[in-house]
């Protein structure tokens, strides 16, 4: 009985993550994605997300390691820059292949930093721009579940906070995603 209550809170969660993503996509064709700023700690923010995120990864058997030197206030819309860290997460535990996830906040000039590495399957240089477009992912080839629309609204969050998602990787050698926002902006 257990079990499957546990199965079905999944399925209930996975119901909601995707009602949210479709509402997401809308709001970000109508121009009406909104992002309401405050001051917070990244740091403590992506920390909080990192230890919620911890009971999939080790039901997955995936280490995930977290690192932040020291506090790194700014503002930015709390809810939605832990919406693109969620996703990064996800994406890593999806296509990392059973390697360590490993997560780092750090000041980088005028840029609040955020880096999630994967070891997996990695993404090629032809794959690295089309992943950030609607319901692409990174090969038909992985049966991985999802929609393709983490990476797109990800991009359009960081991109309305006035910043931006890089990514190096080759295939075979994983992926770091890196989120930059500034630290001093008026949206």
């Amino acid at each position: 009985m257990e079990a499957m209550v546990g199965r079905d809170e999944r399925q209930i969660q996975s119901l909601i993550r995707l009602i949210e993503d479709m509402l997401d996509v809308s709001r970000i064709r109508t121009g009406k994605l909104s992002i309401r700023p405050a001051r917070f700690d990244l740091g403590q923010m992506v920390g909080n997300a990192v230890e919620r995120f911890l009971p999939q990864a080790q039901a997955a058997g995936v280490p995930v390691r977290f690192d932040c030197d020291e506090p790194l206030v700014g503002e930015w819309d709390e809810f939605r820059v832990e919406q693109v860290v969620a996703n990064l997460l996800t994406n890593a535990l999806r296509y990392g292949g059973k390697g360590p996830i490993e997560v780092a906040v750090r000041q980088g000039g005028e840029f609040a930093r955020v880096e999630v590495r994967d070891y997996g399957i990695g993404i090629s240089e032809a794959d690295q721009a089309r992943i950030f477009q609607q319901f692409e992912r990174v090969s038909s080839r992985h049966s991985v579940a999802g929609l393709g629309l983490g990476l797109f609204i990800s991009e359009q969050i960081v991109s309305a906070h006035g910043g931006r998602i890089e990514v190096k990787s080759a295939p075979g050698e994983g992926a770091l995603f890196s989120v930059l926002l500034p630290l001093a902006r008026n949206l």
